[in-house]
């Protein structure tokens, strides 16, 4: 139009009018242009929102690394190389947003490009400062090339962005098990295959995102390519954790426990004890053998077998003391364990037949915890229970109706001494050393989830967030005083509320409607008051709607 053997005056009017479309093309893209900047900025909140969620993963994975690494080491392992991954591609694709923003504003230093933010975060350069947000020149030379159909390759390419998020979308997958929902989200979140464009011409997926395209939409898509990264990282993260928790036994600990009535039998009398697997599960007995002696390599108890009756998973043991001296049995537990498989727990009791002696067992378990009332059985052979007293070290005890109740303050190891009126005569009778515990920490759920996928009918008929205290045997109620409710709009645009109480409120459920389908939500900073009087904050629970 302003080219070619046209005369000087026709040459002078085309240039005119393209100036002029020009000029009309950049007020309409302005108001478009500076949307992008909203845009990027809310997704580059979200990406450091699960920087940060990513972060406080590893650190739980760290922290039960170092407490067991021989249970946590392969998965621990893997958490590691997916970090190393994660935040390599994260770089590169900052490192390629740099050499964009210098390409179209080569008057601002690099080095003042990326910098720290408010927040002490390494960031980019806020994209309102960006005078010609709309140049799309350079980013298509970069990332594209000249040929559209023939992306070019090697350093900051579209192309070899492509292959490294293809990597790690393999490694991941390769991570976990085959067919997972968490794999096939990841397997559609990074495809690139050819796509047609508006005019319904097919582009390979370099020319189709970046071809042409203006330096602030292009910034925009690859902010949203690393939110996708984090997003992955962190799902591969909580299923790898989950993975070695989904192995581990339902309670605190598992080795076998042996509780006599009594350490001293009268002759005459009879020996009486309880033998359980600890924190025992009364819906799956285990099978539990006593005889002379335990032969390791068939796992079976051999001479004299003495039965034993198992009720709600304690083995119930009784042999009657017919002489004084030592006496020693071995054993074997057979429980089924997480995989199905039996497991073998040897055992042994060594008892001694003697004079009257003192037994002091807790009737719950063998640790008092701060906050409850634990009930505590104390007896002696032969003396009767109104002329037994007793004192402890640290703490209170006092006579109840069915025993005795001991209360706690402070964690550590308690005494518990006991003494009797005998003949008239104030007799010590001995003591036992307890532990002190605090009331373990409970587990949050949302219409009994932790996480994974739930229906939104079932998110709204649900009145709140429950603290459940799960295989603790005391009969406690902890209620959630505050949490945080989190989602991500449409827009991309993290919401957030906070809510005292465990209710959700009509605000609440008003966000639920909102949620679109397949989205992410999450409750976090979850807070509860403790009986003991400390305030706890939960694990966050994470759920997809669907």
């Amino acid at each position: 139009m302003a080219g070619g053997k046209l005369p000087p005056r026709q040459k002078m009017i085309g240039m005119m009018y393209l100036v002029l479309t020009a000029l009309l093309a950049m007020n309409v893209s302005k108001d478009i242009l500076n949307a992008f900047v909203t845009v990027n900025d809310g997704l580059e909140k979200t990406k450091y929102n699960f920087k940060d969620k990513n972060q406080a993963q590893y650190a739980s994975f760290s922290a039960s690394y170092a407490e067991n690494p021989k249970k946590y080491e392969t998965e621990y392992k893997k958490a590691l190389e997916v970090q190393k991954m994660a935040n390599e591609i994260v770089d590169y694709i900052d490192d390629i947003k740099i050499e964009i923003i210098a390409g179209i504003e080569p008057t601002i230093p690099k080095d003042k490009i990326q910098g720290k933010n408010e927040f002490g975060e390494d960031t980019i350069l806020n994209l309102m400062n960006v005078k010609v947000k709309d140049n799309y020149l350079f980013s298509t030379q970069l990332l594209v090339g000249s040929e559209p159909s023939k992306p070019k390759t090697g350093e900051f390419t579209a192309l070899s962005m492509v292959d490294k998020m293809t990597e790690f979308k393999e490694k991941l997958i390769g991570m976990l098990e085959p067919g997972s929902a968490i794999g096939k989200s990841i397997s559609e979140t990074f495809t690139f295959e050819d796509k047609k464009n508006a005019s319904g011409v097919v582009e390979n997926w370099p020319a189709y995102n970046f071809y042409g395209v203006p330096a602030a939409a292009t910034i925009t898509l690859l902010t949203k390519m690393q939110t996708d990264i984090r997003n992955a990282e962190s799902d591969v993260i909580k299923y790898l954790l989950s993975k070695v928790d989904a192995s581990t036994y339902k309670f605190t600990n598992l080795a076998p426990a042996i509780i006599p009535a009594s350490n001293y039998v009268l002759q005459g009398d009879t020996f009486e004890a309880r033998v359980f697997l600890a924190a025992f599960d009364t819906t799956m007995s285990p099978q539990i053998y006593l005889g002379d002696d335990y032969d390791s390599t068939t796992n079976k108890v051999t001479g004299d077998t003495i039965g034993v009756n198992v009720v709600k998973g304690n083995g119930m043991i009784k042999i009657p003391a017919n002489a004084q001296g030592l006496f020693s049995y071995k054993g074997v537990i057979d429980f089924k364990g997480p995989t199905g498989e039996i497991e073998h727990y040897p055992y042994a009791i060594n008892y001694q037949v003697a004079k009257p002696s003192t037994t002091i067992s807790a009737t719950k378990m063998n640790v008092f915890y701060i906050g409850v009332d634990n009930p505590v059985d104390i007896s002696a052979a032969g003396v009767p229970k109104d002329k037994i007293s007793a004192s402890i070290s640290s703490g209170t005890i006092s006579k109840s109706a069915e025993g005795w109740v001991v209360k706690v303050k402070k964690v550590g190891p308690t005494n518990i001494n006991v003494s009797a009126e005998v003949d008239g005569e104030r007799q010590n009778l001995g003591g036992m050393e307890f532990r002190v515990k605090q009331i373990p920490t409970p587990i949050a759920k949302v219409a009994g989830k932790t996480s994974g996928a739930l229906r939104k009918n079932a998110l709204k008929a649900t009145s709140g967030i429950r603290a459940e205290l799960e295989n603790f045997d005391f009969d406690v109620t902890v209620v959630v005083d505050s949490y945080v409710f989190g989602y991500t709009q449409a827009n991309g645009l993290l919401a957030e509320e906070r809510v005292k109480g465990n209710k959700f409120d009509g605000k609440i459920k008003g966000m639920f409607d909102r949620v679109k389908s397949n989205s992410k939500i999450y409750f976090e900073d979850i807070k509860v008051k403790m009986p003991d009087g400390t305030t706890r904050t939960l694990p966050p629970v994470t759920l997809k709607v669907i």
